[in-house]
């Protein structure tokens, strides 16, 4: 907890927190598993928080759970062999160059 003067600005960065040790056990690797339980909360934010948050957010969620079990019935992804994945981070976080897959 910070004491902080009023009207101070504050800038929350979701890049730095949803990688910081103190929550995740493996702050840089990628485990979707990590989300079969809870997050800590203020650990994971992917819309933002507070009178800021996205207004699309529950829509996105249930979008993304809908479309993920659609594909997940008929597909598998693999990562292509050799293919890069590096970070281009903007207003939002994607792969640079995408994601080459295999669909099976």
């Amino acid at each position: 907890m910070y004491d902080l003067p009023a009207r101070s600005i504050v800038f929350v960065c979701p890049y730095v927190t949803h990688r910081h040790p103190r929550y995740w056990d493996d702050p840089e690797g990628f485990d979707p598993r990590r989300f079969e339980r809870e997050p800590a909360k203020g650990a994971y934010y992917p819309f933002g928080a507070g009178p800021r948050q996205c207004i699309g957010s529950a829509f996105a969620m249930m979008e993304a759970e809908l479309a993920l079990a659609t594909l997940a019935q008929r597909v598998r992804l693999e990562l292509a062999p050799g293919a890069p994945v590096a970070l281009d981070p903007s207003i939002t976080l994607r792969p640079k160059g995408g994601l080459w897959m295999t669909v099976r």
